[in-house]
Order: C-alpha cells, then structure tokens, then sequence
C-alpha cells in the first residue's frame, strides 16, 4: 500500500524533526516553526491518504 519509498519518507521526515530541534537550540525559531508545520502537514496528509485507502479497501459497491 504504501510502496517502496515509505522508507524514505520516514528518513526524511525524522531528519526533518531533527534539524528542527537543531535548530531550536541554536535560537532560530522561524525555522523550526516552519520545519514543525511542515512534518504536521505531512503527517496530516498522510493521515489522509491512509484513510482513503482504508476506505477504498473496504468499499465493495465499487
């Protein structure tokens, strides 16, 4: 369902939150504001998808 490339989305999102935290250290909190809404809305979106599928998966009318 979710294909090969989950894998590097998961890398990517987790590098994500840390260079996010990197950041927060080092005082820039544009940055990480901008980071955090960026994994959120990822993650919502995954959210989403995932619930689509689920949904489709399920629909038997179709």
């Amino acid at each position: 369902m979710y294909g090969p490339l989950n894998g590097v989305r998961v890398a990517l999102v987790t590098l994500a939150v840390i260079a996010a935290l990197f950041a927060a250290v080092l005082g820039y909190w544009m940055v990480t504001l901008i980071l955090l809404a960026g994994v959120a809305l990822h993650g919502l979106g995954w959210l989403y998808l995932a619930q689509q599928a689920k949904l489709e998966s399920t629909d038997t009318g179709r």
